[in-house]
């Protein structure tokens, strides 16, 4: 009985010691205390973590060579988390209420994958290949050699393919280079590699 007594006792200073190593209060006074962020990603304790970027809508950690990530909703609640990855993960908040993720397998923008998650809504976007650029409501990314736009979550309000251009793409794995929207929002801005020579052409296109 009191052999397991103390065990229960080493059990209880574990799981403290745990807790305090990947504690998600931030000492950053910029951002607020972070509520119920797991501990617990694909069932894998993480333990000894460090952060290495907060907000108070998302978090990244390191530890073991390895970093995990958690987003939350505007309850501070995790909603999403995931990891062990062998790469830093690219979180950025658009316009106050949007979350890009993004994730890259290797060099070029064909190795990137990613999705969004609409903080005022409390909706996850499906995952994109290849992401160039969004606005408030529209995504532009790359499927083979064309351009797609089309609504973050939900394409039967908005979409559309741009794969004629005024010269053949180059023969290459990343012919188009860039895709940008205009600051209003009605044109996009594409650049891309043209012919044997690899001329750079930019073309602007109407949405």
């Amino acid at each position: 009985m009191i052999k397991k007594f103390f065990l229960q006792i080493n059990l209880i200073m574990i799981i403290v010691i745990v807790l305090s190593s990947c504690s998600s209060h931030s000492n950053n006074p910029g951002t607020k205390e972070i509520q119920n962020t797991e501990l617990v990603v694909n069932n894998e304790n993480v333990s000894d973590c460090e952060t290495v970027e907060e907000t108070e809508f998302y978090k990244i950690t390191y530890s073991n060579s390895m970093y995990y990530y958690y987003i939350f909703d505007d309850s501070y609640n995790t909603v999403k988390s995931d990891g062990p990855l062998s790469r830093k993960p690219h979180i950025q908040i658009i316009n106050n209420h949007l979350i890009r993720f993004t994730s890259q397998a290797g060099t070029g923008i064909g190795t990137q994958w990613g999705f969004y998650y609409d903080i005022k809504k409390d909706v996850f976007s499906r995952a994109f290949n290849s992401i160039y650029d969004q606005t408030d409501e529209k995504v532009a990314y790359r499927n083979s050699n064309k351009i797609i736009i089309r609504d973050i979550f939900d394409k039967t309000n908005y979409y559309q393919e741009i794969s004629s251009f005024k010269k053949p793409l180059a023969n290459t794995v990343d012919p188009i280079t860039n895709a940008k929207f205009s600051k209003d929002g009605k044109n996009i801005v594409i650049t891309y590699f043209a012919g044997s020579d690899y001329e750079e052409i930019t073309e602007i296109f109407d949405i």
